[in-house]
């Protein structure tokens, strides 16, 4: 079964912000590290299928857009589709 999450670019503007909002959405461990090298290891740690929708993600912090596109390639079992902002 695949997992399927909307994320919402707008709420990834800035790192820290950004951190948070993953970690809540994504239900991340207690001690995810609120930084990229930690979204990168649980990313490329998770077992189940995931396809993570990244909405507006031309408004995404670069580095963190970075980290799930390197970590979908890394981790098999990660589709990232990346949908821009229309305006």
């Amino acid at each position: 079964m695949t997992h399927v999450y909307e994320l919402d670019g707008n709420q990834m503007k800035e790192s820290a912000q950004a951190h948070a909002y993953l970690k809540e959405i994504l239900n991340l461990p207690e001690y995810y590290g609120m930084n990229a090298d930690a979204l990168f290891d649980c990313l490329t740690e998770e077992t189940r299928e995931l396809l993570i929708w990244l909405n507006s993600s031309d408004k995404i912090d670069r580095k963190i857009l970075k980290t799930f596109e390197e970590a979908s390639q890394e981790n098999p079992f990660i589709t990232i589709v990346e949908i821009e902002d229309d305006e």
